[in-house]
């Protein structure tokens, strides 16, 4: 681990992702649940351990309960420190100041004390809902070594949704030359990964001079290129994925079971740390087959489960079936129930013989762009009733009974709320952002 000048690092983790559904209702994205035990957040936090980062501040917004539960004083990343550590920053009403967060560079602004306190050489600005691993004292040391006012971290152009990043233009030295955010017909094959390192004086000249909007690519990272700073950037050779989405969530999970899964979990000099919970080790029945999965500890597996991701405290009942799915804390999957390429949040019944993710990949109503690729979505706290046959790119809200829905037959691409509310609605598209 190369050493690390005086670094403050502050944390994107308040943005709504609309484009989760009803996985992101009640939870920002960087606290979603990943990889069998993880939270999203964990990649950062442990990235910034293993770079010998500590002064770590986390600005939070939309529903934070979940994150704030989740990091705690920071014990599990050994930050639970007198001097530097993790904090929360939360936006609060100030004498003139009583705005809520309207976007990323406002929340810079909204904590220009914290910067300042700091007395730091450099700000890196993450996003909190990405899953990588990175050595952020290399790109550190890099951004020295050129003398940058900003460096911006780039990734290869993800094959789906193209439209969904930003574009960097660069030459030979790394020299960024434009970025494009979000541009209509994507053009070239790097993308801006929404990491950032900022010389501290130029970060904080902007900021102070109270012109800039709220968005931090439009409203500071555009015009300090359009204005000829130093902006370098920096290729992350490594596995990168934003999981703003529910496709790429699901992908991002389904990696980890392939045979040779390109994000390793298991390199011990690198581990992603996280709260421990005091659960039972995982029992696999008599009967049970279990093929390319992760099972997470407290879980207890009686049927079939295949290319799948268990967290802790899942049951899955003798002679059902679990395929291509990841089921979240203390579901129930009872006897004879079938699963296919599912995604069910926490604390779900799914009473005997429901059939989930069947029929053709007729895109969802309501939902057309953000549910299309034969995926079901459902709910925290929701319960399928016994026998129900649900489509595929269908949505169960949060908190369905079964009482709420309408017949034991659900088409593809449906949507049952809370009170059955399931009628078809018209047709409109959800907007897409990366926070």
């Amino acid at each position: 681990m190369t050493a690390v000048p005086p670094i403050l690092v502050l944390v994107l983790a308040g943005g709504k992702s609309d484009a989760l559904h009803a996985l992101g209702r009640i939870r920002t994205a960087s606290a979603l649940p990943y990889g069998g035990k993880y939270r999203v957040i964990d990649f950062t936090l442990s990235n910034c351990v293993h770079s010998g980062l500590s002064r770590i501040g986390i600005l939070t917004q939309y529903a934070p309960l979940s994150l704030q539960g989740h990091i705690g004083i920071g014990r599990a990343w050994d930050l639970d420190r007198r001097d530097g550590g993790v904090r929360l920053l939360q936006p609060y009403v100030r004498q003139r100041e009583t705005n809520w967060y309207r976007g990323t560079a406002d929340a810079l602004v909204q904590n220009r004390n914290v910067i300042e306190d700091a007395q730091a050489r450099h700000i890196l600005v993450l996003s909190g809902d990405l899953v990588y691993k990175m050595d952020y004292a290399e790109l550190i040391r890099f951004h020295e070594e050129r003398d940058a006012a900003l460096t911006l971290v780039t990734a290869h152009a993800p094959t789906e949704e193209p439209e969904r990043y930003g574009y960097v233009h660069a030459d030979r030295s790394g020299r960024v030359s434009a970025l494009e955010e979000k541009p209509k017909r994507p053009g070239g094959r790097v993308v801006s990964a929404a990491l950032y390192v900022f010389r501290a004086r130029e970060l904080m000249a902007r900021l102070n001079r109270g012109e800039e909007g709220p968005d931090l690519v439009h409203d500071v990272i555009q015009p300090m290129i359009a204005a000829g700073a130093r902006v370098f950037a920096y290729p992350q050779r490594g596995y990168w994925r934003d999981i703003g989405t529910v496709d790429s969530y699901y992908e991002s999970n389904m990696d980890l079971v392939r045979p040779v899964p390109p994000l390793n979990l298991y390199d011990p000099d690198w581990l992603i740390y996280t709260p421990s919970e005091d659960r039972s080790p995982a029992v696999l029945g008599r009967d049970a087959v279990v093929t390319q999965s992760l099972i997470s500890h407290g879980s207890r597996v009686e049927g079939e489960v295949s290319r799948s991701v268990l967290f802790p405290g899942v049951h899955v009942g003798a002679g059902a079936l679990v395929e291509e799915s990841i089921v979240m804390h203390d579901t129930r999957i009872a006897p004879g129930a079938r699963l296919k390429r599912a995604i069910v949040d926490k604390r779900v019944v799914i009473e005997p013989d429901a059939t989930l993710g069947y029929g053709e990949r007729t895109p969802n109503r309501e939902f057309p762009r953000d549910l299309a690729s034969g995926l079901c979505v459902i709910g925290k706290g929701s319960r399928i009733p016994e026998g129900a046959r649900i489509g595929t790119n269908t949505l169960i809200e949060i908190g369905v009974s079964a009482a709420d829905f309408p017949s034991r037959e659900v088409p593809s691409g449906s949507v049952i709320r809370p009170g059955g509310l399931g009628r078809a609605q018209p047709t409109r598209v959800q907007p897409r952002s990366v926070p």
